[in-house]
């Protein structure tokens, strides 16, 4: 492998010395703000030091073809057509007629479709589910009546195929990514909670979320409780050598930083720390309090690192389950758990299609009634 440390004053100075060195198989392995110049630290200014690496056979391939890269992406942008004022003018004509056509239409549609698409809004089921589940509702039942009990359950029925859960026999390391905010550590600790007390699997823990004190100093106390080993590893390297020191054990758990599917660098950085790991299982834990629009993003970003789970966290935070449907959709990986609240190791469930589909049943059909 080749290792090259860059200083340069912003992340995309860096972005393009690695694609012309190393090419555009390199991986970013760690960054890190220095100091440079100046009299005894006074004046000095701040760069960044990113250090990035590449498999030898690749790195060649790199250097033949990075200005080669650069120049197709120069002309792709130029290979766009210019559109003149009058196009653009049309465009948005033709446009804001197609949405009052699409307006127009709906105002015309039955009472009960538009409370039921007002009903899976309000739980935040994505439009073009939302569209799909409507027209299923109107060929095969021409209409639903929402003050029948009965209807909650063809509500849960027409939801299921919609819902994908799956929860593995665990074995080998898995690890947990997701954004910041969502529980992860806490969600970490419930399972192996569950795995050592109710399943007897001899679990060891890893932490690579060095960022927050508070989630070492959480995990630890955790560890302690459970009577479960826990490691701590600063950087790639040191990761890769605790994991073979609990190679032993049943099941390796693996926390990760919390990472902002918006920061391009932070997504760098945990595909980089995901190659160096190899996971047997990606769990990416989705905070139920998303909109789904943030929750589509995330599932977009989050992908570079190859989730096979979806853990859903903080359903007792929201009173849309939207994201029952939403998430297996987007992400075309199955839901494992849904974690309920902050209590470890109880507030945790494994992911059963039914009865998530009669849970998000009865919150639409309660909609659906208070939409009259």
């Amino acid at each position: 492998m080749i290792v090259k440390k860059y200083v340069v004053s912003d992340i995309k100075e860096a972005f393009e010395k690695i694609r012309v060195e190393l090419g555009k198989d390199a991986v970013i392995l760690s960054t890190r703000k220095i100091k440079k110049g100046g009299f005894l630290g006074i004046g000095a200014k701040t760069y960044i030091e990113v250090t990035a690496a590449v498999e030898e056979k690749k790195q060649q391939q790199g250097e033949d073809k990075g200005q080669i890269y650069k120049l197709q992406e120069i002309l792709s942008k130029t290979k766009q057509p210019q559109q003149s004022p009058e196009d653009i003018t049309e465009l948005k004509k033709m446009m804001l007629e197609l949405k009052s056509m699409m307006v127009s239409q709906r105002s015309n549609e039955p009472q009960w479709v538009q409370d039921f698409r007002k009903a899976l809004s309000k739980q935040d089921i994505d439009e073009e589910i939302s569209e799909k589940i409507i027209e299923y509702a109107r060929v095969k039942y021409q209409e639903l009546d929402f003050s029948n009990e009965n209807t909650r359950l063809i509500l849960s029925e027409m939801f299921l195929p919609f819902l994908n859960t799956s929860v593995p026999e665990l074995k080998g390391k898995v690890m947990f990514v997701g954004p910041t905010g969502v529980g992860k550590t806490t969600t970490l600790a419930k399972l192996a909670a569950k795995l050592k007390l109710n399943d007897h699997r001899r679990v060891g823990i890893i932490t690579l979320d060095t960022y927050r004190i508070a989630a070492v100093d959480q995990l630890k106390t955790y560890a302690m409780l459970l009577d479960v080993p826990i490691r701590v590893a600063y950087t790639p390297k040191e990761a890769k050598l605790e994991i073979e020191a609990l190679a032993d054990y049943d099941i390796i758990l693996i926390d990760s930083a919390g990472r902002s599917q918006k920061n391009e660098l932070h997504m760098t950085e945990i595909k980089a720390m995901s190659e160096i790991v190899e996971p047997d299982y990606v769990f990416l834990v989705v905070g139920m309090q998303y909109r789904s629009e943030d929750v589509k993003e995330i599932a977009s970003k989050f992908s570079i690192v190859s989730p096979t789970h979806v853990i859903l966290s903080k359903m007792d935070e929201t009173s849309s389950l939207g994201h029952f449907v939403n998430v297996p959709t987007f992400l075309n990986v199955p839901i494992a758990f849904v974690t309920n609240g902050q209590r470890v190791p109880d507030d945790i469930i494994e992911a059963n299609s039914r009865e998530l589909a009669v849970l998000l049943s009865r919150e639409v059909l309660k909609n659906a009634r208070s939409s009259k």
